[in-house]
């Protein structure tokens, strides 16, 4: 029989998954905007869209199972939250839009990325304290592809800068200038 204290512990590391689910959630909505500004950017960059667009298809599958586990702990997700980031995605985004640097788009996106490795991590040992193996096993899969799209990104910051270049006429690389 469960006592008042293993009650206790268990509601509130309950809460503590719900309200991680929730931040999780908010921070896939706003790595969906990065990396939707991210292939805007890189659009006659297929060797950027590809990888960029397949990650895009599978955030959007995580944050709809971050929704499901959501509901099946009896919440949804923190509009307030989602407003937030989707604010700040939108203000980092959209100022200027269409005259922004490719780079600075490159960098977005790599910073939410990470921002979803370090929610995925959080979100699956707490999940794992709280015994629920299927809110684990989806941040554990949510972290492997943000860490493969890590490395994406990582391998394509000179093509970045060649798009940043290009965009302001600038010579590329080994033009001597």
């Amino acid at each position: 029989m469960i006592g008042d204290a293993e009650r206790t512990l268990m509601s509130t590391i309950e809460r503590r998954l719900v309200g991680h689910l929730k931040d999780a959630h908010a921070l896939q909505e706003h790595a969906e905007a990065a990396l939707s500004e991210m292939l805007t950017a890189a659009a006659d960059e297929p060797e950027l869209c590809r990888p960029l667009g397949h990650y895009a298809e599978r955030s959007r599958a995580y944050t709809r199972a971050i929704e499901a586990r959501l509901h099946a702990h009896g919440s949804s997700p923190s509009i307030a939250r989602d407003a937030g980031t989707l604010l700040a995605s939108v203000l980092e985004g959209g100022i200027g839009h269409g005259h922004r640097d490719p780079v600075r788009h490159m960098r977005d996106a790599y910073v939410a990325v990470h921002l979803q490795i370090a929610a995925g991590e959080t979100l699956r040992r707490l999940a794992d304290r709280a015994g629920d193996g299927e809110t684990a096993v989806v941040a554990a899969a949510m972290c492997e592809d943000a860490h493969a799209i890590s490395h994406e990104l990582s391998d394509r910051w000179d093509l970045a800068v060649d798009m940043s270049l290009r965009a302001r006429q600038a010579p590329p690389a080994g033009d001597g200038r």
